[in-house]
């Protein structure tokens, strides 16, 4: 038991630091650090509770670094994936969630593999409404099903242009919205038991130092280097949830 809340706290601690300094990170390495050491379901309900904790913590500080207009088009499409989301997780068992969470991330890898640019001098890339909303939507169904919506918003901003300050508050500031919508979903379509809750109490010291830690290397961090961090969690990510199916 000592070793479970060590290697937790320790998963919940960095990812939380990432996520920070970022914009990313803490649904794509302690989400699935929880779901292999809890091999429970109760896992994504836990990471969605310390994720809002980590967007509320950051949010003031954000608000003029965000693009507003994709931020409104992101929420918009979020709104409409998270019920499908939450579907999938309940419809879901613990192996086939792994495999769900493990091909998306790997998908989004290639994309940003694959579709990596030059970031562009304008903060807001010409991209069409459409894209946004169904970029919006795909963070839902993430969001709501495991716990997820930022690998794909974060990685699709990345490959168009956007620079890091940019992707890191806007999809800081989605994430307040995104988990609190499936928080309420969770609590009332699958319930939230006392464990669970307590789980969330026990691993919130470890977050918030995360994310004090977070802040400090946030402007340390260059626009290559993020977009490397970004590609590495990506594929550790995908790697482990892969190798834990079964």
């Amino acid at each position: 038991m000592e070793y479970e809340f060590l290697l937790l706290s320790l998963a919940v601690f960095g990812a939380a630091t990432l996520q920070a300094a970022t914009g990313i990170g803490f649904g794509v390495i302690a989400g699935p650090v929880l779901l292999v050491v809890l091999n429970d379901n109760a896992a994504i309900q836990v990471s969605i509770f310390l994720n809002l904790l980590i967007a509320l913590l950051l949010a003031p500080s954000l608000r003029q670094s965000a693009d507003r207009r994709l931020l409104s088009r992101l929420l918009k499409g979020a709104a409409i994936g998270s019920p499908l989301g939450l579907l999938i997780y309940l419809s879901m068992d613990i192996g086939m969630l792994k495999a769900f969470a493990g091909i998306v991330v790997i998908f989004t890898l290639i994309f940003v593999v694959r579709g990596r640019r030059a970031v562009l001098p304008t903060a807001e890339p010409a991209t069409g409404k459409f894209a946004q909303l169904s970029i919006g939507a795909i963070a839902g169904v993430m969001g709501g099903s495991l716990a997820m919506p930022g690998p794909v918003p974060a990685a699709w901003m990345s490959a168009t242009g956007y620079r890091k300050e940019t992707i890191r508050a806007t999809i800081l500031l989605m994430f307040v919205f995104a988990y609190a919508i499936a928080l309420v979903l969770q609590y009332s379509l699958a319930g939230i038991d006392g464990n669970t809750l307590w789980l969330c109490i026990v691993y919130a010291p470890a977050t918030i130092a995360g994310v004090l830690s977070g802040r400090v290397l946030s402007s340390r961090i260059s626009e290559q280097t993020f977009r490397w961090l970004l590609m590495i969690v990506l594929g550790t990510t995908g790697l482990i949830l892969f190798a834990t199916i079964g």
